[in-house]
């Protein structure tokens, strides 16, 4: 998960024009990001040399026609989470249908694999026309709030039974606990943040140094707006809330039964409890890397070595995690295609429209 900071920028800074061509800031990010990208297929390439290819070729092997099938059926787990977004949206009449608010979903959720939060404007950019852009934007985030608790959740209680099963290095334990900790304070602070306003003190606190002044002053008005959407939202639609955090977790689960099925084909004897160790470490400990553009390379190692942690072999969790790789990877294709529909490939540039409350008048349920 990003930080709080990173979360405020991602949403609002598409109303900031982007800064000057050529200055340093505009220069060191890419290059940051190229840097880090390089890195983790360095890792990826230096994991696979070490393992040695033929042995983990032979687990994919094992796996083999039933890649296609988990492919297919993480379809579930999206459609749950998009379901927890679509809650958010009702009452019915909905101004649109599920199809366009899954198509959108999709289309910030390839965003997502790259950037984090970068794809959360993006789905509200998609269902502007619909819901109009403020109403739209309000929903992600709450959408996000209700997808990050659903998170937290399932890890409290993956982390808390792999560290009660299985015995585990001293260093594993300290390590996946700070994680859980952390994302447990994102959670707290998304909870009190957006229900009392987050985005215009935060604005605001920006605007105190002296490099922010100029760009911050411009957020203002429409981080004040956007709080107030949100705080509405909040106050009047608060059942929805529990329902999205329900689908969103029964999305969770969605990568723990992939986890299970293919332990299965690599490892018939392992089960459940090897599944829930496996899902919940591997994610617990890769939302540190968030960092890394698409956690290229990162990824695979924590996978390989929480298998090695729990008994299994570096191959199979070489195997394990290029399995959940190209999974990942084809999923992006329907969401870049939603983008190519709607004309948006340079999303870094996009211009999203002001989020006005003229679509929202004083007292009026936001539906």
């Amino acid at each position: 998960m990003s930080r709080p900071g990173a979360r405020v920028a991602t949403v609002l800074s598409a109303h900031e024009p982007p800064p000057p061509r050529g200055t340093a800031r505009d220069g060191r990010r890419p290059a940051l990001r190229i840097a880090l990208f390089v890195a983790g297929l360095a890792v990826l390439g230096a994991l696979l040399a070490t393992v040695g290819w033929k042995s983990v070729a032979a687990n994919l092997a094992l796996i083999g026609g039933w890649f296609a099938g988990i492919v297919v059926l993480y379809a579930l787990a999206q459609l749950a989470f998009a379901l927890g977004w679509w809650v958010l949206t009702g009452p019915a009449p909905r101004p649109m249908s599920f199809g366009a608010l899954f198509a959108a979903y999709l289309g910030g959720d390839s965003i997502n694999y790259f950037t984090s939060v970068g794809g959360e404007p993006v789905k509200a950019q998609l269902l502007k026309d619909e819901m109009g852009f403020s109403r739209a934007l309000a929903t992600v985030a709450v959408h996000r709030h209700a997808d990050v608790l659903a998170q937290w959740l399932f890890l409290t209680g993956g982390v808390g039974f792999a560290l009660t099963y299985f015995h585990l290095p001293t260093v594993a334990r300290v390590a996946a606990l700070a994680s859980l900790l952390g994302l447990g304070g994102l959670v707290f602070w998304m909870t009190w943040g957006l229900r009392r306003g987050a985005f215009g003190p935060a604005i605001a606190w920006l605007g105190r140094f002296r490099p922010f002044r100029k760009h911050t002053a411009r957020l203002q008005d429409a981080a004040a707006r956007l709080d107030a959407t949100i705080g509405e939202f909040y106050r009047q639609k608060s059942g929805h809330f529990g329902w999205a955090i329900a689908w969103c977790l029964l999305g969770w689960c969605g990568g723990l039964l992939e986890t299970y099925l293919v332990l299965r084909l690599l490892s018939p004897s392992h089960g459940w409890a090897t599944a829930i160790a496996i899902e919940s470490l591997a994610m617990v400990l890769n939302n540190v890397l968030l960092f890394i553009p698409g956690r290229v390379g990162s990824a695979e190692g924590v996978r390989v070595g929480v298998y090695a942690l729990l008994g299994l072999t570096a191959a199979q969790g070489t195997a394990y995690a290029l399995v959940r790789r190209g999974r990942e990877l084809l999923w992006l294709v329907p969401g870049f295609v939603v983008l190519l529909r709607r004309h948006v490939l340079g999303v870094g540039h996009m211009k999203l429209p002001p989020i006005e409350m003229q679509d929202v008048g004083p007292g009026e349920v936001i539906r």
